[in-house]
Order: C-alpha cells, then sequence, then structure tokens
C-alpha cells in the first residue's frame, strides 16, 4: 500500500486502517458529544478523544512519511520531514543498528535511515547487496 516504485518500502494496511478508524471515530464522537450533551462527563470525554485524534493524526502522519524506495539507482529515504537521496554507487556502507539501517556516503557522513520493520525492506536490502554496498 502507498509503493512508491518496484523496490520501495510500504505501509502495511492493518495498522494504517486502524489508526485512521480511530481518527475517524474521535473526531466525530468529539463533534456528537459537543453537539448533543453539555454535562460533565461529556466533556470530559470530550477530552480524552481530543487526545486520541491527535495522537492518531500525528501516528497516520509518521506511517506516511516514512518510506524508502530504489528508482533508477537512486536510493530516495524520507522520514518525517527529512527527505534525502543517494545514487546507490556513492554509498560506502549501511549499519544495522535497533532496527534502523543508517546509510552512509563515501566520505562517511549519514545520509538518511530507513525503517528496517518496514514492508518491502527486503527487497531495498537485495538491491543494495547487489549493488556492492557493504552492510555492518
Amino acid at each position: 500500500m502507498f509503493k512508491h516504485s518496484d523496490i520501495s518500502t510500504q505501509v502495511a494496511k492493518g495498522p494504517f486502517y486502524f489508526t485512521l478508524t480511530a481518527l475517524i471515530v474521535s473526531i466525530l464522537s468529539v463533534i456528537l458529544l459537543l453537539t448533543y450533551s453539555k454535562n460533565a462527563l461529556a466533556i470530559f470525554a470530550v477530552i480524552m478523544m481530543s487526545v486520541v485524534a491527535i495522537a492518531s493524526s500525528v501516528v497516520l502522519f509518521a506511517m506516511l512519511s516514512d518510506y524508502a524506495y530504489i528508482k533508477d539507482d537512486v536510493l530516495y529515504m524520507s522520514y518525517l520531514f527529512k527527505k534525502s537521496q543517494i545514487s546507490l554507487d556513492r554509498i560506502s556502507k549501511v549499519k544495522l543498528l535497533d532496527d534502523i539501517y543508517h546509510v552512509y556516503d563515501q566520505k562517511d557522513d549519514e545520509i538518511g535511515s530507513i525503517n528496517g520493520l518496514a514492508l518491502g525492506i527486503e527487497k531495498i536490502v537485495n538491491k543494495l547487496d547487489t549493488s556492492g554496498v557493504s552492510f555492518l
């Protein structure tokens, strides 16, 4: 779901739909409670549902902005507001630390990172391996 290329990580359907449902239900609950009820318990429920709506929108944004893909021998990486790209022949090494692949260029500067638990990561790792990138 939400693939950017043939060799790409993607968002898992289950967590995406769960988070989207939590966001929609919490927003609808806030609207209904503010419209039809004004007692103290309703105000407390509005506050709780607002917290759920904010949290689920943040998680949804993080899910949609965390991706990596390879297109035309260039590795594109994105997480939240940080986007980076590097040609496969300019990658010197990739380190796996705490389920995160850290990508380094030939000057040993970290260019970006890829979630090691993302769906489709095995295709990216295989492409990097066949391109001669060393893994540490």
